[in-house]
């Protein structure tokens, strides 16, 4: 007959002590494995908002750098369109009007009493370049041959031999708004011209075409326009 072994209150006080170390162990673990499995999370939510966020800031300056793309060639554009109408502008002003090839009546009598004697005025004032008044007979040539566009002349644009304040001074009323003889049609040059000379006349009496230098030039020497005719 074997003899049972009894534990002894210190040997159960050992046991007690080992199972409870166990469990604190095995309560570390948890709490550890727990904390860890909370900040993968969190490192998770945190990594997908961060990216989020990144993704974000990359699509607004890519949409910044495109609007600041598109305002630089607007610019770009709008300041070659200026350019370009100025160019224009400036190579119009250079140029001369074409005159008409012919005289139609409803154009003839749209211009002053005496035009004729204008276009002579005009032939000898600033006839186009290349061209002298001595050559050419008709009326039509002289119109075709007046630089009425002209302002390379800078004191006397036009064609007929004005100052810029004597355009200002007797252009007709339909030519108010324009500022250079050379912008006007030849039926407002030639009515200029026939203002001009009326008040001349009126303040000289029989010297009117004194106002021209070119008037001894075209044999116009007396106080009737037609003078220039003969």
């Amino acid at each position: 007959m074997t003899t049972r072994k009894t534990r002894t209150t210190k040997q159960n006080e050992e046991i007690s002590i080992a199972f409870a170390f166990a469990e604190y162990d095995a309560h570390k673990r948890r709490v550890r494995d727990q904390r860890e499995k909370r900040d993968r999370d969190l490192a998770t939510s945190v990594g997908i908002e961060i990216g989020t966020l990144r993704e974000a800031d990359r699509r607004k300056a890519r949409e910044n750098k495109i609007w600041d793309r598109g305002f630089i060639v607007g610019v770009l554009v709008a300041v070659a369109c200026i350019l370009i109408g100025l160019y224009s502008a400036s190579l119009a002003e250079g140029a001369t009007r074409p005159a008409p090839t012919k005289i139609p009546n409803t154009a003839a009598q749209a211009y002053p009493p005496h035009w004729r004697t204008w276009l002579r005025i005009g032939m000898c004032e600033q006839p186009k370049r290349g061209i002298s008044w001595h050559d050419v007979k008709t009326d039509k040539q002289r119109i075709r041959s007046i630089a009425w566009g002209q302002n390379y002349n800078y004191s006397f644009p036009g064609g007929l031999g004005f100052t810029r304040q004597n355009w200002d001074d007797f252009k007709p009323p339909s030519a108010k708004r324009i500022v250079l003889m050379s912008d006007a049609t030849i039926a407002q040059q030639l009515w200029a011209a026939e203002r001009l000379w009326r008040w001349a006349e009126r303040t000289y009496p029989g010297n009117g075409h004194t106002a021209w230098e070119c008037s001894f030039t075209i044999g116009w020497t007396s106080g009737d326009p037609a003078d220039a005719l003969r």
